[in-house]
């Protein structure tokens, strides 16, 4: 039973669509990332071809026009990126792009603008470049991205700062949230690591439920606070934490998870996720004829996602499931059910809201 407060969402996506869509455009990468949820590297030729990218974009469009978030591994390394860019934007689709910056140069980042991007996405694990170069696994990564960086405010392209926050860097989210403030990024996006793919090997670098709890009221500080914008990802309970503290009336709505409802995630296989994180298909665009829809209306999976009632654990009792949802992804990873409790919160009912 749906207790107060909790939303239903069984069954089919009741005419929800997607509004982002993060679409992995390859595995291949020069990084060697100790988080990489996609395990990527400089190997493997495997990715789809232009032709088969192009249909699983139109196959999108024909469903909704959404941003679409061409991701990776590095998308960079893909030679069509700017065909594929052009193309997203020829279908009414809003094409952005996550990259770890090394690869943006003058003329590449020329060549991404007149190609339609509409804003790119760096990766800054940490305030000096001790921190982030071994996070990324890569001497002179920080210096990279933060060049990119430069360039793209120089050329006035939109950027964010996107941060993935364990125990080896939560000490300095406020000194990274200040350089990507003075970089001219427009959003600092802390996302809460999710230990998949390579980061399996740093699952004793999760934050413990105090910690995590302690670093969602610092992000609502800052939040409240920032000339930026301030925004959240694998992160769900900062939706409970902002309505506990009554501030959505002063930074606006805050979503849960939206895994399987206002955001998709297309792997380099073809695969329909509920986002990167959760290595679970709904089914496979190549398999099924590119028809998106049907997957995102019909897959049993990602209604069993949608089903707030059926999720167990401290998620099933607590009556902020219908803002928040729990980590799925986080869920899976550590106990093997994507419907058990996020292993980070520690709140509870009846705990002070």
């Amino acid at each position: 039973m749906i207790q107060k407060g909790k939303i239903s969402t069984c069954g089919r996506a009741n005419g929800v669509k997607p509004r982002l869509i993060a679409f992995e455009a390859t595995r291949r990468c020069r990084f060697n990332c100790r988080h990489c949820r996609a395990n990527a590297g400089i190997g493997g030729n495997d990715e789809l071809t232009t032709s088969q990218c192009k249909k699983i974009l139109a196959s999108v469009a024909k469903f909704g026009k959404c941003v679409i978030i061409l991701t990776g591994g590095e998308p960079m390394e893909r030679r069509d990126i700017y065909k594929l860019i052009q193309y997203s934007r020829q279908l009414g689709l809003r094409p952005v792009m996550a990259t770890c910056g090394y690869l943006i140069d003058e003329k590449s980042i020329t060549k991404l603008k007149e190609a339609g991007v509409l804003a790119l996405s760096f990766s800054l694990d940490g305030a000096s470049a001790q921190t982030h170069d071994a996070f990324r696994g890569s001497k002179g990564a920080f210096d990279s991205v933060i060049k990119a960086a430069k360039l793209a405010r120089r050329k006035r392209v939109r950027f964010q700062i996107n941060t993935t926050i364990s125990k080896i860097n939560v000490d300095e989210v406020t000194g990274i949230a200040e350089l990507a403030k003075s970089l001219g990024a427009y959003c600092f996006n802390p996302f809460i690591l999710v230990p998949t793919g390579r980061g399996e090997q740093i699952a004793d670098e999760i934050l413990d439920p105090v910690e995590y709890e302690a670093l969602l009221n610092e992000l609502l500080r800052m939040k409240l606070e920032s000339e930026i914008e301030v925004r959240v990802t694998c992160g769900p309970q900062f939706a409970r934490v902002a309505r506990q503290a009554k501030a959505e009336q002063r930074i606006g709505g805050v979503n849960g998870c939206m895994g399987g409802r206002g955001f998709g995630f297309i792997s380099y296989r073809g695969d329909v996720q509920t986002c990167g994180f959760l290595d679970i298909s709904a089914g496979n665009l190549i398999e099924n004829g590119f028809d998106f829809g049907k997957i995102w209306l019909e897959s049993k999976f990602l209604q069993e996602i949608r089903d707030l009632s059926g999720y167990r654990g401290n998620c099933r009792d607590c009556d902020f499931v219908g803002v928040c949802g729990g980590c799925r992804a986080r869920a899976y990873a550590t106990s093997g059910d994507y419907l058990a409790g996020d292993p980070v919160c520690n709140y509870r009912p009846g705990d002070k809201n």
